[in-house]
């Protein structure tokens, strides 16, 4: 996401400012005569007071909801039955206070995880799930199974409402952000291809609600200062590292990134001093990027903090437990998808009189080839037509080919990918151990092999029915943007991101977004 602008500007006192088009200059400026960071901040003020009452209100609903559910309504005739439901409520009350407590002090409505990948689901499920380990070593040690019945209730409930809840907020927040209101604007300071990867990276993450307003360029020379040309748009250059107090005071920009430090110790402390000053927000890139959180480590040698990259996952326990949730999901599709399969081969068979199945070798785990079960979409002798249909989609420099216009499509297998259908028969690759339910698609043999390191690094984990590509736009995704996303998964592959991923694939395929 980037703020676009034209060349009205000048050079003087290292700073480029707005000159006699007032039109063109307004993108850089606030779009109100108030500050852009007191809007914001009053806005975050109020985001986080909803959350507050959000939590709360779902918190007191599972508690209470919980209490009348295991002890139902109290009876009020004798002196007893209300001093046990006295005694109900001061547990309640108790449970209450202290989930509120437990959210707060694992900052799960802290702006720095709000609205930010799935880093504030994980800090409400281990606030709660720490609570709930104290409540029944409690319940164990007092022996009151009547009390951890009541708990069993409140735990899944609660849980629950508070994900829904944020999950909720989080949906406004994207609004928000995609109508262009309640942004952070950045001023990026770096060189020319760094400003371009990090406004790339922010255009791709456009739900997080960043936005490039400007760059800094350390060492610019004098009349050097030409807009760095972007796939989002041009970024104007507004002068070099020196100027960063006028470009904050002229964009009023909230946030100021440096893009791999260039500047120094001394000249970073320093920046953070004059930014501290003006309440801006310091964000440093170390240059690193495909990274997922649970990787990064922060490290403190003396005075120095460094950032240690942990290795992928690509063997030991997660493994072993990867693959025992492929074998759960792919029989249990398989027994629920199995008639759908059925119709479809019928279908299939109607067709053309062909067989009903595709099978096609494909590479697999540490470059094993295997054979890859699909209905069949296409005509009986597509793969003798493959180098034709590529010269008419003008793919015949593509890594990979796919085209919504197929001559070779069937009628019949038009409508499987669209829907998916013919990827069901996979389940039987997933079975046997060739394939995983969420991985790399599978590649056919020399496909991929001009790219550098893309082949070798998708042998580290099992291809999958669906990946992190079909849920980013599917056939529509460039190639670029495939590499990058398949190197992204071997990396950081995770269970909380294998489930996000099929999560999404159920969406994407329900949409038809993308599917050829």
């Amino acid at each position: 996401m980037v703020a676009k602008a034209t060349r009205p500007f000048s050079r003087s006192g290292g700073i480029r400012r707005p000159g006699a088009d007032a039109q063109t200059a307004t993108s850089l400026l606030p779009d109100s005569p108030h500050s852009a960071k007191d809007r914001r901040a009053a806005w975050l003020r109020k985001y986080h007071r909803g959350l507050v009452v959000t939590d709360l209100v779902i918190v007191v609903l599972a508690v209470m909801g919980a209490q009348f559910l295991r002890f139902g309504v109290p009876d009020t005739d004798t002196a007893a039955d209300l001093s046990w439901t006295y005694i109900n409520f001061i547990w309640s009350a108790t449970l209450i206070i202290g989930w509120m407590v437990v959210l707060a002090v694992w900052q799960s409505r802290s702006t720095d995880a709000i609205g930010t990948g799935i880093e504030e689901y994980r800090r409400i499920v281990t606030a709660t799930c720490w609570l709930f380990g104290a409540v029944a070593v409690g319940c164990l040690v007092s022996q009151a199974p009547s009390v951890r019945g009541y708990f069993a209730i409140a735990f899944p409930a609660g849980l629950f409402g508070l994900l829904l809840g944020r999950r909720i907020w989080r949906a406004h927040l994207v609004r928000q952000h995609r109508s262009g209101r309640l942004l952070n604007r950045v001023i990026v300071i770096g060189s020319r291809p760094a400003v371009c990867e990090v406004t790339d990276s922010f255009g791709r993450a456009e739900r997080e609600g960043y936005t490039v307003i400007g760059a800094l360029v350390p060492g610019l020379p004098a009349g050097a200062n030409e807009d760095i040309e972007t796939p989002a748009g041009p970024i104007p250059v507004l002068g070099d590292e020196n100027s960063v107090k006028a470009a904050v005071t002229l964009t009023d920009a909230d946030t100021v990134l440096v893009a791999a430090d260039r500047l120094g110790h001394d000249r970073m402390r320093m920046l953070a001093w004059s930014l501290e000053s003006l309440g801006v927000e310091l964000l440093v890139s170390p240059g690193v990027a495909d990274v997922a959180l649970p990787r990064l480590r922060i490290r403190a040698v003396d005075t120095l903090p460094l950032l240690s990259l942990s290795k992928p996952r690509a063997d030991g326990v997660a493994l072993t437990g990867k693959r025992a949730l492929d074998l759960a999901v792919a029989l249990g599709a398989l027994l629920t998808t199995l008639p759908v399969i059925v119709m479809a081969a019928i279908a299939i068979k109607v067709e053309d009189r062909g067989p009903v199945f595709f099978r096609q070798k494909r590479v697999g785990l540490h470059g094993e080839v295997f054979r890859i079960w699909k209905l069949r979409t296409m005509y009986v002798d597509a793969e003798s037509r493959v180098s034709d249909a590529r010269a008419r989609a003008g793919q015949n420099d593509s890594v990979f080919y796919k085209s919504a216009d197929d001559a070779r499509i069937t009628r019949v297998g038009r409508f499987l990918r669209r829907t998916s259908i013919d990827e069901l028969p996979q389940l039987f690759n997933v079975i046997s151990g060739e394939m995983s339910v969420v991985g790399p698609r599978p590649l056919v043999e020399g496909e991929g092999a001009g790219v550098a390191n893309f082949v070798e690094r998708r042998g580290l984990v099992k291809p999958g029915i669906t990946g992190l590509w079909q849920v980013s736009g599917r056939s529509d995704a460039s190639e670029q943007e495939r590499i990058r996303l398949d190197h992204y998964y071997v990396d950081n592959w995770s269970p909380v991101q294998d489930a996000v991923i099929v999560w999404r694939t159920v969406r994407a395929v329900l949409k038809s977004e993308g599917a050829y």
